[in-house]
């Protein structure tokens, strides 16, 4: 997934995010810096979209994914 992230970053794409249901998981990749991976109850906010904030687990909840 990492190789695929890499060909969106190099084709000018700003944010690749990778959303994992199994680890209910998302990971941010960015051209400039480390992906971070974010979980559970951390509060995801981007510069890049202003006023845009959500936990993960609220991405899952709405998408109806259940627990493992």
């Amino acid at each position: 997934m990492m190789a695929k992230a890499k060909d969106y970053l190099d084709a000018q794409v700003l944010r690749v995010w990778v959303v994992d249901s199994k680890a209910r998981s998302i990971t941010v990749f960015f051209p400039d810096a480390a992906p971070q991976t974010f979980m559970g109850d951390e509060i995801f906010q981007d510069f890049l979209f202003p006023g845009l904030e959500f936990t993960v687990e609220q991405v899952f909840q709405k998408a109806k994914i259940p627990l493992n």
